[in-house]
């Protein structure tokens, strides 16, 4: 029978000549950002280091650092989100490429893998794949609402904790507005993108609601459905029906209505 460590260097092996070939009929360097258990682990580590980390950008840092400034890179992600700070520091890398950066969602990337989209070039989607919104969640807590409710409360009836927690997520949403507002910056005309990042933060949808193709593209996101085909192969290697469905968590987004008027929007 097969070992882990032969198992695992069987499939690590397998990953490598799907990418190289996936490099050879692309012309980029691909980088993967894919949260699935390893079929090489033990079942009851499902659900850890499936999220966004530190050392996630850390490993995305330093592919992105070797690229010579002109090459092209593919960056495959598929995750529920997780650390700000993670997503924050491999979307401002991704930004400041000067070779063109296609973020492939074969699936989903929410929260801050939404967060890393809005940094590409472009981004690659399948009409069923999707985006979320990138509001900030304070303890657990979504921005919007912690400062929708010390507006509507009597101040007496509200505590001090929860007054900090407010103070907290105001701070939180203007700072990744403006961020955004950076990243979109070039891609869309100044108004565009600021009704886009009022969107993607403000709370009017949950953390958790998908945002499809059409509905990311009315956005004026630069998204396509020019899916490569061995992005799948990837997923073959992965340990498939272990993961949890992205829920109220750390950075996440959704669908809103198909005719969704971006005009309204603004308070």
């Amino acid at each position: 029978m097969e070992s882990k460590d032969q198992l695992r260097e069987r499939i690590l092996a397998q990953r490598r000549e799907i990418i190289s070939r996936l490099e050879a009929e692309r012309s980029t360097k691909v980088i993967t950002l894919m949260h699935r258990r390893e079929p090489w682990e033990d079942d009851s580590k499902d659900g850890e280091a499936a999220h966004l980390t530190v050392e996630d950008s850390e490993f995305v840092l330093m592919q992105i650092r070797t690229m010579p400034p002109d090459r092209p890179i593919d960056l495959v992600i598929h995750t529920p989100g997780g650390l700000a700070l993670a997503a924050e520091m491999i979307a401002t890398a991704v930004k400041l490429h000067p070779g063109k950066v296609t973020v492939i969602v074969p699936f989903y990337a929410m929260s801050g893998g939404t967060l890393i989209a809005l940094a590409a070039d472009e981004i690659c989607m399948e009409p069923y794949s999707v985006l979320g919104p990138v509001d900030p969640q304070i303890g657990g807590w979504p921005a919007g609402a912690l400062i929708h409710l010390i507006q509507r409360k009597p101040p007496e009836m509200v505590s001090d904790q929860m007054w900090m927690l407010a103070e907290i997520a105001r701070l939180s949403l203007a700072s990744v507005q403006r961020f955004i507002l950076w990243l979109l910056t070039e891609k869309l005309p100044q108004q565009l993108a600021a009704q886009t990042a009022e969107f993607l933060t403000g709370g009017y949808i949950t953390h958790d609601t998908p945002i499809m193709l059409e509905t990311a593209r009315s956005l004026g996101l630069p998204v396509n459905s020019d899916m490569p085909a061995r992005v799948y192969e990837l997923f073959e290697t992965c340990a498939f029906g272990v993961c949890k469905r992205p829920c109220l968590a750390t950075y996440e987004m959704g669908t809103p209505a198909p005719d969704l008027n971006l005009e309204g929007l603004k308070r």
